[in-house]
């Protein structure tokens, strides 16, 4: 395991137009194995989900997000992947589907680089247009 300093960007679009981003700062642990890559951190009260570990693993063609603690929930992304899952939290279970329109995961200068834009669903509704750019360096 190595020590890494992983930033995340995100940017959500809902419904009525309007954008949020957000950006937050971590350090975590990386390894490879068998040609998949792993992350693992610690959110923390700025992300609200202090109390939960995020995995991240990711080769080529998914990346796959794993919260477990405060929040368990895992998250697939595929280009045109459409995912099924549910978001527990220990008052409510709610049932979300990611389908996933853009992935690109690259390595360059030093950087893991792990772009995806998708668009997430509340049930049957649309809930917003989701970017995610995760930068992953070693430390």
């Amino acid at each position: 395991m190595e020590p890494v300093k992983i930033r995340i960007f995100s940017m959500i679009k809902d419904e009525s137009g309007e954008s949020q981003t957000t950006e937050q700062s971590y350090a975590g642990m990386m390894t490879e194995r068998s040609g998949k890559y792993y992350v693992m951190y610690q959110e923390d009260a700025q992300s609200g989900l202090e109390g939960t570990k995020t995995t991240l693993k990711w080769d080529q063609n998914r990346v796959i997000i794993m919260r477990n603690g405060t929040v368990d929930h895992r998250q697939e992304f595929a280009q045109g992947y459409k995912d099924k899952s549910l978001y527990q939290t220990p008052y409510l279970k709610i049932p979300l589907l990611t389908h996933t329109r853009y992935l690109y995961t690259y390595f360059r200068k030093g950087k893991w680089h792990l772009e995806m834009e998708y668009t997430l669903y509340h049930g049957d509704a649309p809930y917003g247009e989701m970017k995610l750019l995760i930068e992953i360096e070693g430390m």
